[in-house]
């Protein structure tokens, strides 16, 4: 059901008044555009603000090992090294007078001069803001959310706009993140909601322009690595504080849709009658009567009796199979029904003063409302509901759309629509993660929208990719740069959403799948893998299950270290140029590094970064930076361990994630010399030591059994 995409015109301007003829005092300059304010926050981060006053300890100043000079324009060295500095390069606009494309092409009157930091008014008479960084040659830009073109930003430009676009098209995102950052040492947060625009180099490939509409108030952050920045923007933004419960990270069996109890049940069954291992099998919107009635994605959080006539027994006989039950919502309520009377107080209002429409296609029909999650009464009324109508049968809920503030919207604590848009998913995604915690213990949403800050609220999946190669490389680079962005977990629809994957695309995509942090196979066609080359599926999600240990235990390093469990190569590898474009490989924690097959045929290049590999299914070993040419079986894909390496593992197939602490463990070591690991349970934390070849365990509770692999 797509949303409606902002106008970006709203960002053209029609004056602009640059920041020259500049002065420095009290931790501000002073120029032509106005006032622009310095803010040593902690070490290394520096708020630059139109909105606040300066607090820095003079014109230039040393934090955190970086040099920082305010004026006359803003530049940042690190042990000499230039790191960042305002552009252009001089004090004065002329110097780069090329006429910038973003002016309002109907205003032909307009001085058209090249926009750096400044002021200016756009199009709609709103005041905006710039800022303007120098790109140097052949500089990376990661960040922005959620995006399915390439995952290194440079020369692309992007509104921070979230949005419900089927087949994930490269300008459309479901989770835009104003935070963006090079491996040059910086990153920069846009401390808002509202919609941003970034030009990343597009219009002059050495410059990066921000534009806000109002105030500018952004962060610069500055850190030695990228996991340093990440861990600096965590301390604006928080992270978990935990990860997803343990059964979470098993198989998730879905499509869109199971339209019946028998349904649900036949699929349960076969599940274990085949010994396909899972743990959650997930009802799209055909569990709630208003869908037969409506065709439309809307909610009143009451079970089609019809269809599922008796819900506890499915919710019972699903647990004694050692299931965990999904159920779907949105933010969108039906009129007439219940839970309308139930939250109508605590709708959203238009500007009008009556109930604001979602902006998207038959939502807006139906003349759904949208709870006002601004307000805390309706924020709680909200979970409540949530508590008493879908958490007795639900043990998750997969929170769908959010996308859909309407730009005319007015909300209680005095957000327009426009500025609430960005915000609305995150706070339907917590309120979603807090009723789930509230109600059962623990603390997950399998959720679609977002945008700065919901990876406090684990996780987000990618949406509706087409079912198609291309679809399997969008979800990927579209993973690969939340992650970039900031997010510990997440995942995508295995097979894709929209269409019919082949038997070969639905194995890859399943291989790519079961090596993220969550892997659910979903999509308007069948997804149940025995229905795709059954032997190849069931071998790759034995494997999923064989490495739980590990995963798991990454889960719970990701969240203690404040590190994405999934990163793109140049995550790890910030020195190494090559890895700035590739955008289908990445580590699983610290020791896998995994490279998907994405094309027909099983072959494909892998880039080995520095250092000594072992191929996961060969044991052959194989030494970086190097460009190796594999081929595989469609029952294997190239993972690679990393020499010097532990990785725990189940020494057997299980068909569910059991309660307590993983047993029956393998160690396995990898050409190990001098190696350390800690691994993570629930209620565990061990430590595996090898010296000269030998390895030894530490802090595993009595009741768990293991052994050593040596490799």
């Amino acid at each position: 059901m797509a949303t409606f995409k902002f106008d970006e015109r709203k960002f053209r301007p029609v004056s602009f008044t640059p920041a020259t003829h500049r002065r420095f005092a009290d931790g501000c300059v002073y120029s032509d555009a106005g006032r622009m304010c310095f803010q040593l926050v902690s070490p290394g981060v520096v708020r630059i603000t139109t909105k606040e006053g300066g607090k820095v300890p003079g014109e230039r100043f040393e934090t955190d090992g970086f040099e920082v000079s305010l004026y006359p324009l803003l530049e940042v060295r690190r042990q000499g090294r230039l790191v960042l500095r305002e552009w252009p390069a001089g004090d004065e606009w002329q110097d780069r007078p090329w006429f910038d494309p973003l002016f309002e092409p109907s205003r032909d009157w307009v001085p058209r001069r090249t926009i750096i930091t400044g002021a200016l008014t756009c199009s709609d008479g709103k005041v905006c803001r710039s800022l303007a960084l120098s790109l140097g040659a052949g500089e990376p830009l990661f960040g922005l959310g959620e995006h399915f073109g390439h995952v290194n930003k440079r020369g692309y430009d992007f509104v921070t706009w979230a949005a419900d676009m089927p087949s994930t098209p490269n300008y459309a995102t479901y989770v835009p993140v104003p935070f963006v950052w090079s491996p040059r040492g910086w990153g920069l947060l846009v401390n808002t909601y509202s919609p941003v625009y970034f030009d990343l180099g597009k219009a002059s490939y050495d410059r990066l322009l921000v534009i806000t509409r109002g105030d500018l108030d952004a962060y610069l952050i500055l850190g030695a690595t990228p996991k340093d920045i990440l861990r600096k923007l965590y301390d604006l933004t928080g992270s978990p504080r935990e990860p997803p419960p343990k059964w979470s990270f098993g198989y998730w069996q879905s499509k869109c849709a199971y339209n019946s109890q028998d349904e649900v049940l036949s699929v349960a069954r076969e599940l274990r009658r085949r010994g396909y291992p899972a743990d959650v099998i997930h009802i799209d919107p055909p569990w709630e009567g208003n869908w037969k009635k409506y065709r439309c994605d809307v909610i009143d959080l009451e079970w089609d009796t019809e269809a599922f006539p008796r819900p506890r027994e499915l919710v019972d006989e699903l647990h004694k199979m050692h299931f965990r039950l999904s159920l779907w919502i949105n933010p969108y309520i039906e009129p007439g029904t219940r839970l309308w009377s139930r939250l109508e107080r605590f709708l959203v209002k238009s500007a009008d003063g009556g109930p604001a429409r979602p902006a998207a296609d038959c939502q807006m029909r139906e003349g759904a409302g949208i709870v006002d999650l601004t307000d805390p009464r309706g924020f709680e009324a909200f979970k409540e509901a949530l508590k008493e109508l879908v958490l007795p049968y639900a043990d998750v809920i997969k929170a769908d759309y959010g996308e859909a503030v309407p730009e005319d919207a007015v909300f209680s604590n005095g957000m327009t629509g426009e500025e609430a848009h960005n915000y609305y998913p995150v706070l339907y995604m917590k309120a979603v993660y807090e009723a789930t915690r509230e109600a059962k213990g623990y603390g997950i949403v399998w959720g679609r929208s977002g945008s700065t800050g919901v990876w406090n609220y684990p996780l987000n999946w990618g949406g509706d990719t087409p079912s198609s190669w291309e679809g399997l490389r969008q979800a990927l680079r579209g993973l690969l740069s939340y992650h970039a962005s900031g997010a510990l977990f997440g995942s995508f629809d295995v097979g894709g959403f929209i269409g019919k994957p082949t038997d070969e695309l639905y194995v890859r995509w399943l291989q790519a799948g079961v090596t993220v942090s969550h892997v659910r196979a979903h999509g308007v066609t069948d997804r149940e893998p025995w229905k795709y080359a059954p032997e190849a599926s069931l071998a790759a999600l034995r494997l999923r299950y064989r490495l739980l240990p590990y995963i798991y235990s990454e889960a719970w390093r990701a969240v203690r270290e404040r590190v994405p469990m999934v990163r793109p190569l140049f995550l790890e590898h910030p020195d190494d140029p090559t890895t700035y474009d590739i955008d289908d490989e990445y580590y699983l924690g610290e020791e896998l590094l995994v490279a998907p097959i994405t094309e027909e045929g099983g072959r494909r290049l892998v880039y080995l970064p520095r250092g000594t590999w072992i191929e996961y299914f060969t044991g052959r070993e194989l030494s970086g930076p190097a460009w190796v040419e594999v081929s595989y079986d469609l029952d294997k894909f190239p993972i690679f361990v990393k020499a010097n390496s532990i990785v725990p593992m189940l020494d057997h197939d299980a068909a569910y994630v059991e309660d307590g602490p993983f047993s029956g463990l393998e160690f396995h070591a990898y050409r190990v010399s001098d190696a350390t690991y800690t691994y993570y349970d629930d209620g565990v934390e061990a430590v595996v030591t090898c010296r000269a070849g030998s390895c030894s365990v530490s802090g595993l509770p009595a009741s768990v059994r293991y052994r050593f692999v040596y490799h």
